[in-house]
């Protein structure tokens, strides 16, 4: 590589990292083939003083690096069969995590993980899909299970305000089921009789722009429409305000001054007006 790099400890960790997303095994001979100047730097005294510590800072067990060479064609196709009859997570984020030396050796002699677990038989596509599935389906079983405890001990306001509550649930809810509605429906509650629309007032509206304003939230209307899209189409309701810088005003707060200042805290409070 004639290319000029500005070392320093971070970077030098960046490209060991690099190069093991690309593949290439982590022991210093096969470094050294491919990037002779980074193991050349990473061994200087400046740095790590050896290639070990160097790959060690990167997060990895050099040990285990080591011991791909010992590896073969052969012991990992029955390596990934094993994990895979054994229920293991054969996506390659898993791997990665958990069998850091098999994922090497696997690209080491098949060239990529995919590669490696399709010659080990698996239909590697609709292993990836079928995951996907189940994973959607654990997630909604969960939203569905989580909401039924709220319900069975009578925390009804929290429900209904899930976006002020319980901010994870609703957005991973609306993500599952494609509104917090149908998420509700999923879990045999009667939506109307839950959520209650009616309570809202004015004031309450008003009340909770102001909580969240002094809790230092972003009162941009992009920014709310993020993470407070139910409170953003009540308060612009013709019920109600008609839009969200009425409503940001009648709770005595600067439009202008929260616009400006989206997306960055508040170095000084934004006084309201009474």
């Amino acid at each position: 590589m004639g290319k000029r790099y500005r070392w320093s400890r971070e970077r030098i960790i960046e490209e060991i990292r690099k190069l093991h997303e690309q593949g290439i095994p982590l022991n210093m001979a096969s470094a050294r083939k491919v990037f002779s100047s980074l193991v050349a730097t990473a061994c200087s005294r400046r740095y790590f003083g050896s290639w070990r510590a160097a790959v060690e800072a990167a997060g990895f067990n050099y040990e285990e690096i080591m011991q791909v060479k010992k590896w073969t064609k052969e012991r990992v196709i029955e390596e990934i069969s094993q994990l895979h009859q054994s229920g293991s997570d054969l996506r390659p984020s898993a791997a990665a995590r958990a069998f850091q030396t098999l994922l090497m050796a696997a690209r080491k002699f098949f060239g990529g993980w995919r590669e490696a677990v399709i010659a080990a038989g698996i239909d590697y596509d609709a292993y990836i899909k079928e995951f996907k599935e189940d994973q959607i389906e654990r997630d909604k079983q969960f939203i569905i299970d989580e909401i039924q405890r709220l319900y069975r001990e009578g925390r009804i306001d929290e429900l209904s305000g899930a976006w002020r509550y319980h901010l994870s649930l609703f957005r991973k809810a609306r993500h599952r089921f494609g509104s917090w509605r149908k998420a509700i429906e999923a879990a045999g509650l009667n939506y109307n009789e839950v959520v209650q629309r009616q309570k809202w007032t004015p004031e309450k509206i008003i009340a909770e722009i102001r909580r969240l304003y002094n809790e230092g939230k972003d009162l941009s209307i992009t920014a709310m429409q993020r993470s407070y899209p139910n409170l953003v189409a009540i308060a612009q309701s013709p019920k109600y305000f008609g839009s969200w810088r009425a409503a940001i005003e009648a709770a005595g707060l600067d439009y202008e001054l929260i616009k400006r200042q989206r997306g960055r805290r508040r170095r000084e409070p934004i006084q309201i007006r009474v």
